[in-house]
């Protein structure tokens, strides 16, 4: 691990407790029989520049992926504002060893904005109330009040955490989370030598201003909800308006001659544009995918959608010197809006020169490539040596045996879609649906899961289901008397599970929407790819558009192929564009549990539902004061207009010693009223 500052890493409570391990005593090489740490780390959210004044004082270098010993926030050297933890971008890295339990401490210091944070992959088994989603499984944490997650890092592999607050993880909390598991039980610790905290790869999709400015979006100036630039952890150069570029050092990684590395690729992007990673005269060997082991597959390129994550191991045999690595945003960026967005790193043999010696890669002189992983079409029923589907990868290790059987306990047929809904609809009075702007044609869009949109509750159900209206709960065998035909029906979309059952869910793309792939998110449990296919092209040049009733007419008749030996473990995939995926997961952890698509601005107007696994009676008890929230709606109390006439007015001590009740007061709970006696208080501040 790379030395760093130790008095970086310490704060208060750690100087309090002998118990707690710092962040760089938590980053350790694991071994089978080691007592667990309990790891804690301090994230201190605020808004803050990038590149701004702290950049003429220092710049970052690779120690502060552990701990900030400079708090200058590169970015790709446009100013301009954003949202970070501990004023780092990417934010802390969280290391520990599998067992080991995690404590962090998030205080929101964004006065406009309350937040919550996900920790995305970690299954959450036993600890429930920390997945981090707000309105579902917490309250929101609100501007200068602490909220402490505390769980233990039960399933290993690379995983990451972001804020699951509106659009906040696109103006930069998120982080790596890695989950290291003994070199004794690692069933690949004989394919690499090294597995460093340095060589985290951490990708994000960036935009000149706050995300907030392009939802729900404008008709004319910048428009659309797409990125402007691409960062590798945090940092790279920048074209401006076709003239000028930013001139910030590119992310370097370091090796040395004939050896093997791990290397760990996340991809926090937030929009609708997937990257495409290459690394100059080096293959790569891919191992796991979403912290899930497969067999090792060799490959050239990497394609990623938001919230996946790929380890793969370099192997360092070509000649010692300095090598580039491209990444660049494909998909719709490129092909339905002809943007040319990518960015650059560096892999740097130790002792060798920073400049490489081949010609910098552009954007339409890519490196070359013959094998790509997870290719942007669908169409994987078909092999073919240069293309390797998600579908085509084999897990390795342990496998659930529910998950290869022929028939699963419960198949769910999800479609996803988007409502186009008239201006003069959308825009009605005391009508205050969540939308999207889509110029030219000008389009207000919200999203839909089987028709449903959804809408979070008030208060999170797995700690306040009896504070919730039972009638805002809905499925599309339960849909609610608001909803009206050929209208947008929103409500909390929720489908129940029972505990243990193998679950199948087919989910269908219905979008209408050409080139996007949605990457589906489930929480609280990974799941296995059984297929996924694209049967009559992309919806450009597609012989007839999919639909979920004609999916489910394939499966009955059998025409619907499953892969059921060995299938690859997930828990972020791409759903083809017009076409279809297949999973199963066993539904052994009880709680209530998102499934989204991860593109931010889908989520935001509603492409997500609820599992609710189990009964309440299956969740562990929620922690000795846990925050409460919700609506508060008194009876407002009846004023009588006689009143008034009758009663003499009241001195200004009988206001300070008893204000008038503006609400029914019950008889379990009074208001107590603090103020005991009289002060100044002018009239004309009472409103």
């Amino acid at each position: 691990m790379p030395t760093v500052n130790e008095d970086d890493c310490i704060n208060d409570e750690i100087r309090d407790s002998s118990k707690l391990s710092t962040a760089t005593e938590c980053a350790r090489t694991c071994h089978k029989g080691a007592k667990p740490k309990i790891c804690y780390y301090k994230f201190m959210v605020e808004r803050y520049p990038i590149s701004g004044q702290a950049c003429s004082l220092c710049t970052p270098n690779v120690t502060t992926h552990i701990c900030a010993n400079c708090q200058c926030v590169p970015g790709n050297g446009v100013q301009r504002m954003g949202l970070l933890v501990n004023r780092m971008m990417p934010g802390p890295a969280i290391n520990v060893c599998q067992g080991d339990k995690i404590v962090v401490d998030v205080e929101n210091g964004i006065k406009e904005d309350a937040i919550s944070i996900h920790w995305h992959g970690v299954f959450q088994k036993g600890t429930q109330h920390y997945d981090g989603v707000p309105s579902l499984t917490q309250c929101p944490i609100t501007f200068r009040t602490t909220f402490r997650y505390a769980f233990y890092a039960n399933n290993c592999g690379t995983h990451f955490w972001h804020a699951h607050t509106g659009l906040q993880k696109m103006d930069g909390i998120f982080g790596s989370l890695i989950v290291r598991e003994p070199v004794e039980t690692d069933l690949y610790a004989k394919l690499y030598d090294f597995d460093l905290v340095q060589h985290i790869i951490v990708i994000n999709d960036w935009m000149d201003e706050l995300a907030t400015e392009r939802h729900p979006g404008r008709i004319s100036g910048v428009v659309l909800q797409h990125p402007d630039a691409v960062l590798i952890n945090g940092r790279g150069n920048y074209t401006v308006n076709m003239l000028t570029s930013t001139n910030i050092p590119l992310e370097v990684f370091t090796v040395e001659p004939n050896q093997r590395y791990r290397f760990r690729l996340i991809n926090a992007f937030c929009a609708v544009c997937p990257g495409e990673l290459t690394i100059e005269g080096h293959n790569v060997t891919v191992i796991t995918t979403d912290g899930l082991k497969v067999k090792p597959t060799v490959v050239d390129t990497i394609i990623s959608f938001p919230a996946e994550r790929f380890d793969f191991i370099l192997e360092t045999n070509q000649r010692p010197g300095t090598y580039w690595i491209q990444l660049r945003l494909i998909g719709v960026c490129s092909q339905l809006l002809g943007r040319s967005i990518q960015q650059l790193a560096k892999i740097q043999y130790l002792g060798k020169t920073q400049r490489p010696t081949s010609p910098m890669p552009t954007y339409n002189q890519t490196l070359p490539s013959k094998i790509t992983l997870n290719p942007l079409d669908g169409d994987c029923n078909v092999k073919r040596p240069n293309l390797i589907c998600i579908s085509d990868l084999r897990n390795f290790g342990y496998i659930d045996s529910g998950i290869e059987k022929q028939e699963p306990d419960v198949k769910l047929f999800l479609a996803l879609g988007f409502n186009n809904i008239p201006s003069a609809q959308f825009f009605k009075p005391n009508e205050y649906e969540d939308f999207f702007v889509v110029p030219n044609p000008s389009l207000d869009l919200n999203a839909h899961m089987n028709g449903i949109t959804f809408r979070f509750p008030p208060s999170p159900p797995i700690s306040q289901l009896k504070d919730l209206d039972q009638s805002q709960f809905c499925n599309d065998t339960h849909i609610p008397s608001t909803c009206k035909q050929n209208s947008t029906c929103s409500c909390t979309h929720i489908i129940n599970l029972p505990l243990d059952a193998i679950v199948e869910i087919v989910l269908v793309d219905e979008g209408g929407a050409g080139f996007l792939n949605h990457p589906f998110h489930l929480h609280g449990s990974g799941f296995h790819v059984l297929t996924m296919s694209q049967p009559y092209g992309t919806l450009v040049n597609a012989t007839r558009n999919i639909t979920r009733d004609h999916i489910r007419d394939l499966d009955r008749q059998g025409k619907l192929p499953r892969n059921l030996k060995a299938p690859p473990g997930k828990d972020t995939i791409p759903v083809p564009n017009n076409g279809y995926i297949v999973i199963r997961f066993r539904a052994s952890n009880p709680g209530v549990w998102l499934f989204h698509c991860h593109f931010v601005f889908h989520q935001q107007v509603g492409m997500e539902l609820i599992f609710r696994v189990g009964n309440q009676d299956d969740v562990p008890k929620t922690p000795k004061g846990f925050p409460k929230c919700g609506d508060f709606k008194p009876m407002i109390k009846h004023i009588d207009n006689d009143s008034c006439e009758k009663k003499p007015a009241r001195s200004q001590e009988e206001w300070v010693e008893k204000p008038p009740r503006l609400y029914e007061e019950s008889e379990e709970e009074r208001p107590i009223y603090s103020i005991r006696k009289p002060i100044w208080w002018p009239i004309k501040g009472l409103h």
